[in-house]
């Protein structure tokens, strides 16, 4: 067997839709991703580059990156994917522990803000 991506903190794989990086992507086929459409157990990890459907886009699967809140998180928090690619506080005891990506580094106020997201896929 030889190994495709030793590292695997990057990978390269097909857009199925258009993505904008920071999107939370997640695998809908063979090597192909598209942003999420909500919390999902099939994250891959985060766009590093913008990419319409069809093209090649390079994928985060290790690190800290930068996200979009889908509304109030705070550092510490643990979160998932949300829809269009953005993530969301985990409700511990009701979501699933599966569905957890990473844990927040800094805080959202609002739907829309940028924050630091340590990915724990």
């Amino acid at each position: 067997m030889v190994l495709k991506y030793p590292e695997g903190k990057q990978i390269p794989l097909k857009a199925g839709a258009d993505i904008t990086k920071g999107q939370v992507v997640e695998l809908t086929g063979d090597e192909t991703v598209a942003p999420t459409g909500g919390a999902s157990s099939k994250v891959i990890g985060v766009a590093l580059i913008d990419a319409k459907a069809g093209e090649n886009v390079t994928v985060i699967t290790e690190g800290v990156v930068e996200v979009i809140a889908a509304g109030i998180i705070a550092a510490g928090d643990k979160v998932q994917s949300a829809a269009g690619g953005k993530v969301a506080k985990v409700t511990l005891g009701t979501d699933p522990d599966y569905n957890i990506i990473g844990i927040a580094l800094t805080s959202a106020s609002a739907d829309g803000d940028k924050i630091l997201v340590k990915l724990t896929l």
